[in-house]
């Protein structure tokens, strides 16, 4: 199966920032100086290692937009699509008029090749202090019409709400499908956690750096984790974790090269804070493990690394990952 999301806005509206911040795992800070888009560009990723999407972002100047609703290229760009992001700008209110026009050219479009289709405005850069209001946004672009089944959702770069936006609607959608490999991911966390007292255990997608599934300890779970702190966990990127791992194996050769190392790669990082580790071990290229747990719970780091060695390959299976 194959999801496809549909991106959509005027040019410098930032939808090319924040589908790579969400599915690529990229800070903001990483991503100021990107080159406006041409035309459609189209990636595939692979959300949380579950499900390939296919996104097609569009440029949003003038001469782009007015050729998407042509008859060549209006069915291509508006069909079989699943989940459909109208990017706005509300710091820019010279181009609201622009925005509704064009939004409500999108939504006929859609209606007309993908009628199913989850509909999102998403009002971006909402942290400038001269922004529409979300409630007038949502009366200016319905304008008298009543655009069923749009949802509209604000996002900044301080709150970074994007990916909880876009990570929530793909969950949804995915729910009914991946249910039961994310279950039996979690069972087999499960088993890992109790048996050695860790805090919380994650199956990480290492393209993106979001959860695939995880496990809390069931005294965490039960005395102290929060529903904030359960979403926490559910939104996280550890992307910038990942960062140093898979940058240090040039360092590693490296060494190995001048015989101080006989290991050819570096699969785990362990960050050490007072009482506590943090463990990132990768198990495939495309898949790490997240790991909390205390001082005095990691009897044995070798012990550890065995029992994950066991499950690897139950972990991979599930996953379809050879």
């Amino acid at each position: 199966m194959v999801l496809k999301i549909l991106l959509l806005g005027l040019n410098s509206a930032g939808k090319t920032t924040l589908i790579r911040h969400v599915l690529e795992g990229k800070e903001f800070e990483e991503l100021e100086n990107l080159p406006p888009t041409e035309g459609v560009k189209t990636d595939e990723y692979r959300y949380r290692r579950l499900v390939e999407i296919s996104v097609f972002d569009c440029g949003g100047q003038r001469q782009f937009l007015e050729g998407y609703f042509t008859e060549r290229m209006e069915r291509t760009i508006f069909s079989n699509v699943r989940v459909f992001f109208w990017v706005t700008d509300v710091g820019d209110r010279d181009k609201l008029n622009q925005s509704r026009f064009w939004f409500k050219q999108a939504f006929n479009s859609l209606k007309k090749f993908s009628p199913d289709a989850k509909i999102i405005v998403l009002a971006h850069k909402y942290d400038l202090k001269d922004k529409i209001s979300k409630d007038d946004l949502k009366k200016y672009f319905k304008d008298k019409d009543p655009l069923q089944g749009v949802s509209f959702y604000t996002s900044s770069v301080k709150t970074k709400a994007a990916r909880r936006i876009l990570c929530n609607v793909l969950n949804k959608l995915i729910e009914k499908t991946e249910t039961v490999r994310m279950k039996n991911i979690q069972n087999i966390l499960n088993k890992l956690t109790k048996r050695h007292d860790a805090k919380v255990i994650m199956l990480i997608n290492k393209d993106d750096g979001l959860e695939i599934a995880s496990s809390i300890s069931p005294e965490l779970e039960t005395k102290i984790i929060t529903k904030e702190a359960t979403e926490f966990l559910q939104y996280l990127s550890i992307k910038t974790l990942i960062y140093p791992l898979s940058m240090a194996q040039e360092l590693v050769q490296e060494f190995r090269k001048n015989k101080f190392l006989k290991s050819k790669s570096l699969n785990t990082t362990i960050y050490k804070f007072d009482e506590e580790y943090l463990i990132l071990k990768d198990i495939h290229k495309f898949v790490s493990l997240f790991v909390a747990i205390s001082i005095p719970n990691l009897r044995s780091l070798d012990k550890f690394e065995q029992d994950i060695a066991k499950i690897t390959p139950n972990l991979l299976e599930i996953l379809k990952l050879k």
